[in-house]
């Protein structure tokens, strides 16, 4: 219950997913900021997810439903800008102006019955995850186009599909991949081709530009929300998250969510996948199991470094799809797959851990190469651990672990490294903290370097943000214009 004590603690995160309706644009000054900004911060700090996930009465039948709200903080030296704006979709607009559900969406069918459901596609949230490359920022859903959005006003400019390299056939992923080295960016997409299902995949030039577009036939319509990048490789992990039967759902009868299973029968694979080609090297068998976020991954002789966080089940979907109710205690656990190139083996093993977590983030500037340390949003059992409440770190060549655990009742996401030093992991960790007490959220800087990581700075909001997904950080400080307010 915002704002009072909870009565139940496992629930006292709940006031985290309540809407942010405004659409605010203010300043923090230095004065009001604990501890310090560090003068290498001078970029913005973009973060997304839900702004809202239900209208009025109406819950939304899944998080991945809620409208997609981008905020910005861009650090200066004597404080920083935050603003937010809802991404204006087709889905926010006509929903704002009838004040209640009119699309089809993941979690929940359109009201009207059969009739107003068949053959229609879950509507673009524009929610989940964002990149700024090719001088674009843009706003990413798993089941359609991006959405271009001012980087400096987080106004919506509109849907992007590439110069028409995206067609509406053509899903766009959340979770690409930039090669730090070339500046190209892969994504990827579940598509349908002349054989059934395949994963589409697109190589993006540093200018923004789609230059190469591939499909990789797949056996099953699975849930391939990530991907890792390896170097010179692109790996998917096709795990078996998809569609048991698709009848109810495309005749109508039943919500998308409402069709998706867990189905250990149909077996796991990976699929290496060439990056300066995207034509496929090879398949390799995988024990069964649930993924949705991969940490960095490299190539160490003929085998590449996978890490991940994994699950044993789908049941979290449970916890997702009854957000306002649900506890959640258990998160993934991170693992390290290595698979070889030569004669398709793999080696598997759970990493060590502080707690249970999601959300696995790197230094990005190092992505595709050997990586000391790896983050994570965390669980730790402080009392009210029925969401994200930590951050942890491992150390990949000493095996230690560290874990800022940001007390009872103040609940986190994934943290964003923030570089200040040229080496690997020299930087920050940034997140945003809701204060279940306050109904409040924060915005930190942790140190990623020192042993606990250690606050730096907290930023206090005028509000609270609802949780969200995804976020990331650019060295450009955008500003409004001089004379703008």
């Amino acid at each position: 219950i915002p704002g009072v004590h909870w009565k139940n603690p496992r629930l006292a995160h709940v006031g985290g997913f309540e809407a942010l309706e405004q659409e605010l644009d203010y300043r923090v000054p230095a004065s009001e900021i604990q501890g310090g900004i560090p003068p290498s911060v001078r970029g913005t700090f973009f973060r997304i997810g839900p702004g809202r996930n239900r209208l009025g009465d109406q819950v939304f039948g899944h998080w991945f439903d809620g409208d997609g709200m981008l905020h910005g903080i861009t650090f200066t030296e004597d404080g920083v800008w935050y603003r937010n704006r809802y991404v204006r979709t087709p889905k926010y607009l006509a929903e704002t102006a009838a004040g209640k559900i009119v699309y089809r969406s993941f979690g929940h069918n359109a009201p009207g019955g059969v009739l107003k459901n068949i053959g229609r596609l879950p509507a673009n949230a524009a929610n989940t995850s964002l990149v700024w490359h090719g001088n674009r920022l843009l706003a990413l859903w798993e089941g359609g186009r991006p959405w271009q959005v001012d980087p400096v006003t987080l106004e919506t400019i509109g849907e992007f599909n590439y110069n028409g390299g995206l067609t509406f056939r053509d899903p766009f992923s959340a979770h690409g991949k930039v090669d730090p080295r070339s500046g190209y960016y892969y994504n990827h997409g579940l598509g349908v081709g002349a054989k059934g299902p395949q994963i589409n995949i697109y190589r993006i030039n540093p200018e923004g530009e789609m230059v190469a577009k591939a499909g990789i036939p797949v056996k099953v319509a699975a849930f391939v929300h990530d991907s890792a990048f390896a170097g010179d490789y692109l790996v998917y992990f096709v795990h078996p998250v998809g569609f048991k039967n698709p009848l109810p759902f495309l005749s109508g009868w039943k919500a998308f969510n409402d069709c998706v299973r867990y189905n250990p029968d149909w077996g796991m694979e990976a699929l290496i996948v060439e990056a300066s080609t995207l034509k496929l090297v090879r398949r390799i068998p995988l024990d069964p199991f649930v993924v949705f976020h991969f940490g960095n991954a490299w190539q160490e002789g003929n085998q590449l470094v996978i890490d991940l966080m994994r699950f044993e089940d789908f049941q979290v979907n449970e916890v997702l799809s009854d957000i306002f109710h649900a506890e959640n205690e258990q998160g993934g656990v991170p693992w390290r797959y290595t698979l070889n190139l030569e004669d398709g083996s793999h080696r598997a093993e759970p990493l060590p851990f502080a707690c249970s977590g999601e959300f696995p983030q790197w230094d990005l500037r190092y992505s595709g190469q050997p990586t000391r340390f790896l983050f994570s949003a965390a669980i730790a059992d402080n009392g009210t651990n029925g969401f994200f409440n930590a951050i942890q770190r491992y150390d990949n060549k000493s095996g230690a672990l560290t874990l800022h655990d940001f007390g009872a009742g103040r609940f986190t996401s994934e943290a964003v490294f923030v570089p200040e030093g040229e080496a690997e992991g020299d930087g920050y960790l940034c997140c945003v903290v809701y204060d279940a007490s306050r109904h409040r959220s924060d915005v930190v800087l942790l140190d990623a370097r020192e042993e606990g990581l250690p606050e730096v700075a907290r930023i206090p909001l005028q509000h609270h943000v609802p949780f969200g997904f995804h976020g990331g950080y650019t060295r450009r400080g955008f500003l409004p214009a001089a004379g703008a307010s």
